[in-house]
């Protein structure tokens, strides 16, 4: 568990950027997660890198993006292969995988190790995340090998873009027509493969998805990517020789592997002048912990049949916190 000064806590604008003390407790929580995935790592001979928008706010900010809720990491995919299964039986208590092959509701072909399902105000539990009580986790993207045979790779992205294009014309949740119940036979005859009758089969297609995008062996590749972006559209290409050796390089009060070809995988995903900030607004659905707290507040006012005010309820909030810890 790393040690912070209680300063670190404290409400700060970074960058034009207002931060308040709550993201500071999540990013701490976050890093917790990050050093948990590093015992494993470690232990397994596992590597791993700042990705994404980490890569670039440990290059950039030495640390999160100041408008950023979360935390990408990336492996090679014969690694992240070993991790999806070496990581469930080696996490300790509080943390969890949750992937397209162990979680039929997560349909997303990267991986996420989390501290549970709920809001937590345990004692242990608010102690080990720095008094945070919300679900945190870090995402685990996959980089893959892109075959140096241009005719495979053709064919590959060709049956990745099947797949999904199944995946995106059919409903949710069953009852599905019989024309999808055809075509996925069909899809299950094209490839080898039993769809498990038991999940949807949007989840199985992207389960699909992501097999597919591991067909190319190492030996067979100069270059690695996002499979799925590339399948999209986008050129993306960069050589594997960049991740061939790692440094670690300060994140807020710990230090985040990068690959040695950090400057070219920054340029590649977000342009020359990547050192530029661009943005001073939250991301995606920042913050992240809206959502739960939301979530907790409509079960609170459903038990006790009463409405609560946004400000009574983080009151509420804070107090529950403190007579926790």
């Amino acid at each position: 568990m790393i040690n912070y000064p209680e300063s670190y806590f404290h409400s700060e604008t970074r960058d034009g950027f207002f931060i308040e003390s709550k993201m500071k407790r999540a990013w701490a929580a976050q890093i917790e997660v990050l050093e948990e995935i590093r015992r494993i790592c470690q232990k397994n001979n596992i590597r791993f890198f700042a990705d994404w928008g980490s890569l670039l706010g440990a290059v950039r900010h030495g640390g999160f993006i100041p408008w950023d809720d979360d935390l990408d990491i990336g492996m090679l995919r014969d690694d992240y292969n070993r991790f999806l299964r070496l990581a469930p039986s080696e996490l300790t208590d509080f943390f969890e995988l949750k992937s397209v092959y162990n979680d039929p509701e997560h349909d997303n072909v990267k991986c996420r190790v989390i501290t549970g399902r709920y809001m937590n105000f345990s004692s242990d539990y608010l102690h080990r995340f720095h008094k945070c009580p919300y679900v945190v986790g870090v995402d685990i993207f996959p980089i893959d090998y892109i075959p140096d045979d241009k005719q495979t790779l053709a064919e590959q992205i060709r049956l990745i873009n099947l797949v999904m294009s199944f995946a995106a014309s059919i409903p949710d949740k069953p009852p599905y027509p019989a024309d999808v119940i055809s075509c996925s036979h069909q899809l299950e005859r094209l490839f080898g493969v039993k769809f498990n009758p038991e999940n949807r089969l949007f989840h199985e297609a992207k389960k699909l998805t992501d097999l597919l995008c591991a067909q190319c062996h190492p030996s067979d590749s100069h270059e690695v990517c996002s499979m799925i972006d590339l399948a999209a559209g986008w050129d993306y290409h960069i050589p594997i020789e960049w991740y061939s050796q790692t440094q670690e390089i300060p994140f807020e009060y710990t230090t985040i592997p990068v690959p040695c070809g950090y400057d070219g995988i920054l340029k590649t995903k977000y342009g020359d002048d990547y050192m530029i900030p661009k943005q001073c607004g939250g991301s995606h659905d920042y913050p992240f912990y809206k959502k739960q707290e939301l979530a907790l507040k409509t079960v609170i006012e459903k038990e006790f049949k009463t409405q609560i005010s946004d400000t009574d309820f983080q009151v509420l909030l804070e107090k529950k916190i403190e007579q926790s810890v």
